[in-house]
């Protein structure tokens, strides 16, 4: 049994056969499913998006998108450019781009990103750094 699973999704004009180009040239997009009931202790690295399910404990470095699913647990630091939490994480959260944390999501650590969503009914206990690239119309005259 493996813990697992990578699937392959294609455009929809691909899955309904109705593409005029070649296969090799479709989007695809990779993901890395963690099952509900898997337990993974270490560190987590990788390029394609991973969805949590079950639980990890250890560091998650990522170059996409992760998300904790609803029965999803993290302990340990997060970074990835998007950040989706619908479970638990209990740890520091740092995204480039945006974390979110939806109404069934729980975060007890530091979240450091440009944007940053906690919706209504979310639970979250840190602090909130919100750090990006300054633009220059940003900035105060001198005085």
């Amino acid at each position: 049994m493996s813990i697992f699973r990578r699937e392959n999704a294609v455009s929809a004009a691909d899955a309904s056969g109705g593409s005029s180009e070649p296969s090799g040239s479709a989007q695809k997009r990779r993901l890395t499913h963690v099952a509900a009931g898997t337990r993974i202790r270490g560190e987590v690295t990788g390029p394609t998006e991973l969805l949590i399910d079950g639980e990890v404990e250890g560091e998650i470095r990522l170059d996409a998108t992760l998300t904790v699913g609803g029965e999803g647990v993290v302990q340990g630091p997060i970074m990835a450019p998007v950040v989706r939490v619908g479970g638990r994480v209990v740890g520091n959260v740092a995204a480039s781009d945006r974390v979110e944390v939806s109404p069934s999501g729980s975060v007890e650590g530091d979240i450091s990103a440009p944007r940053i969503v906690i919706a209504e009914g979310a639970f979250f206990r840190g602090r909130v750094e919100m750090k990006g690239e300054e633009k220059p119309e940003s900035r105060r005259p001198p005085e």
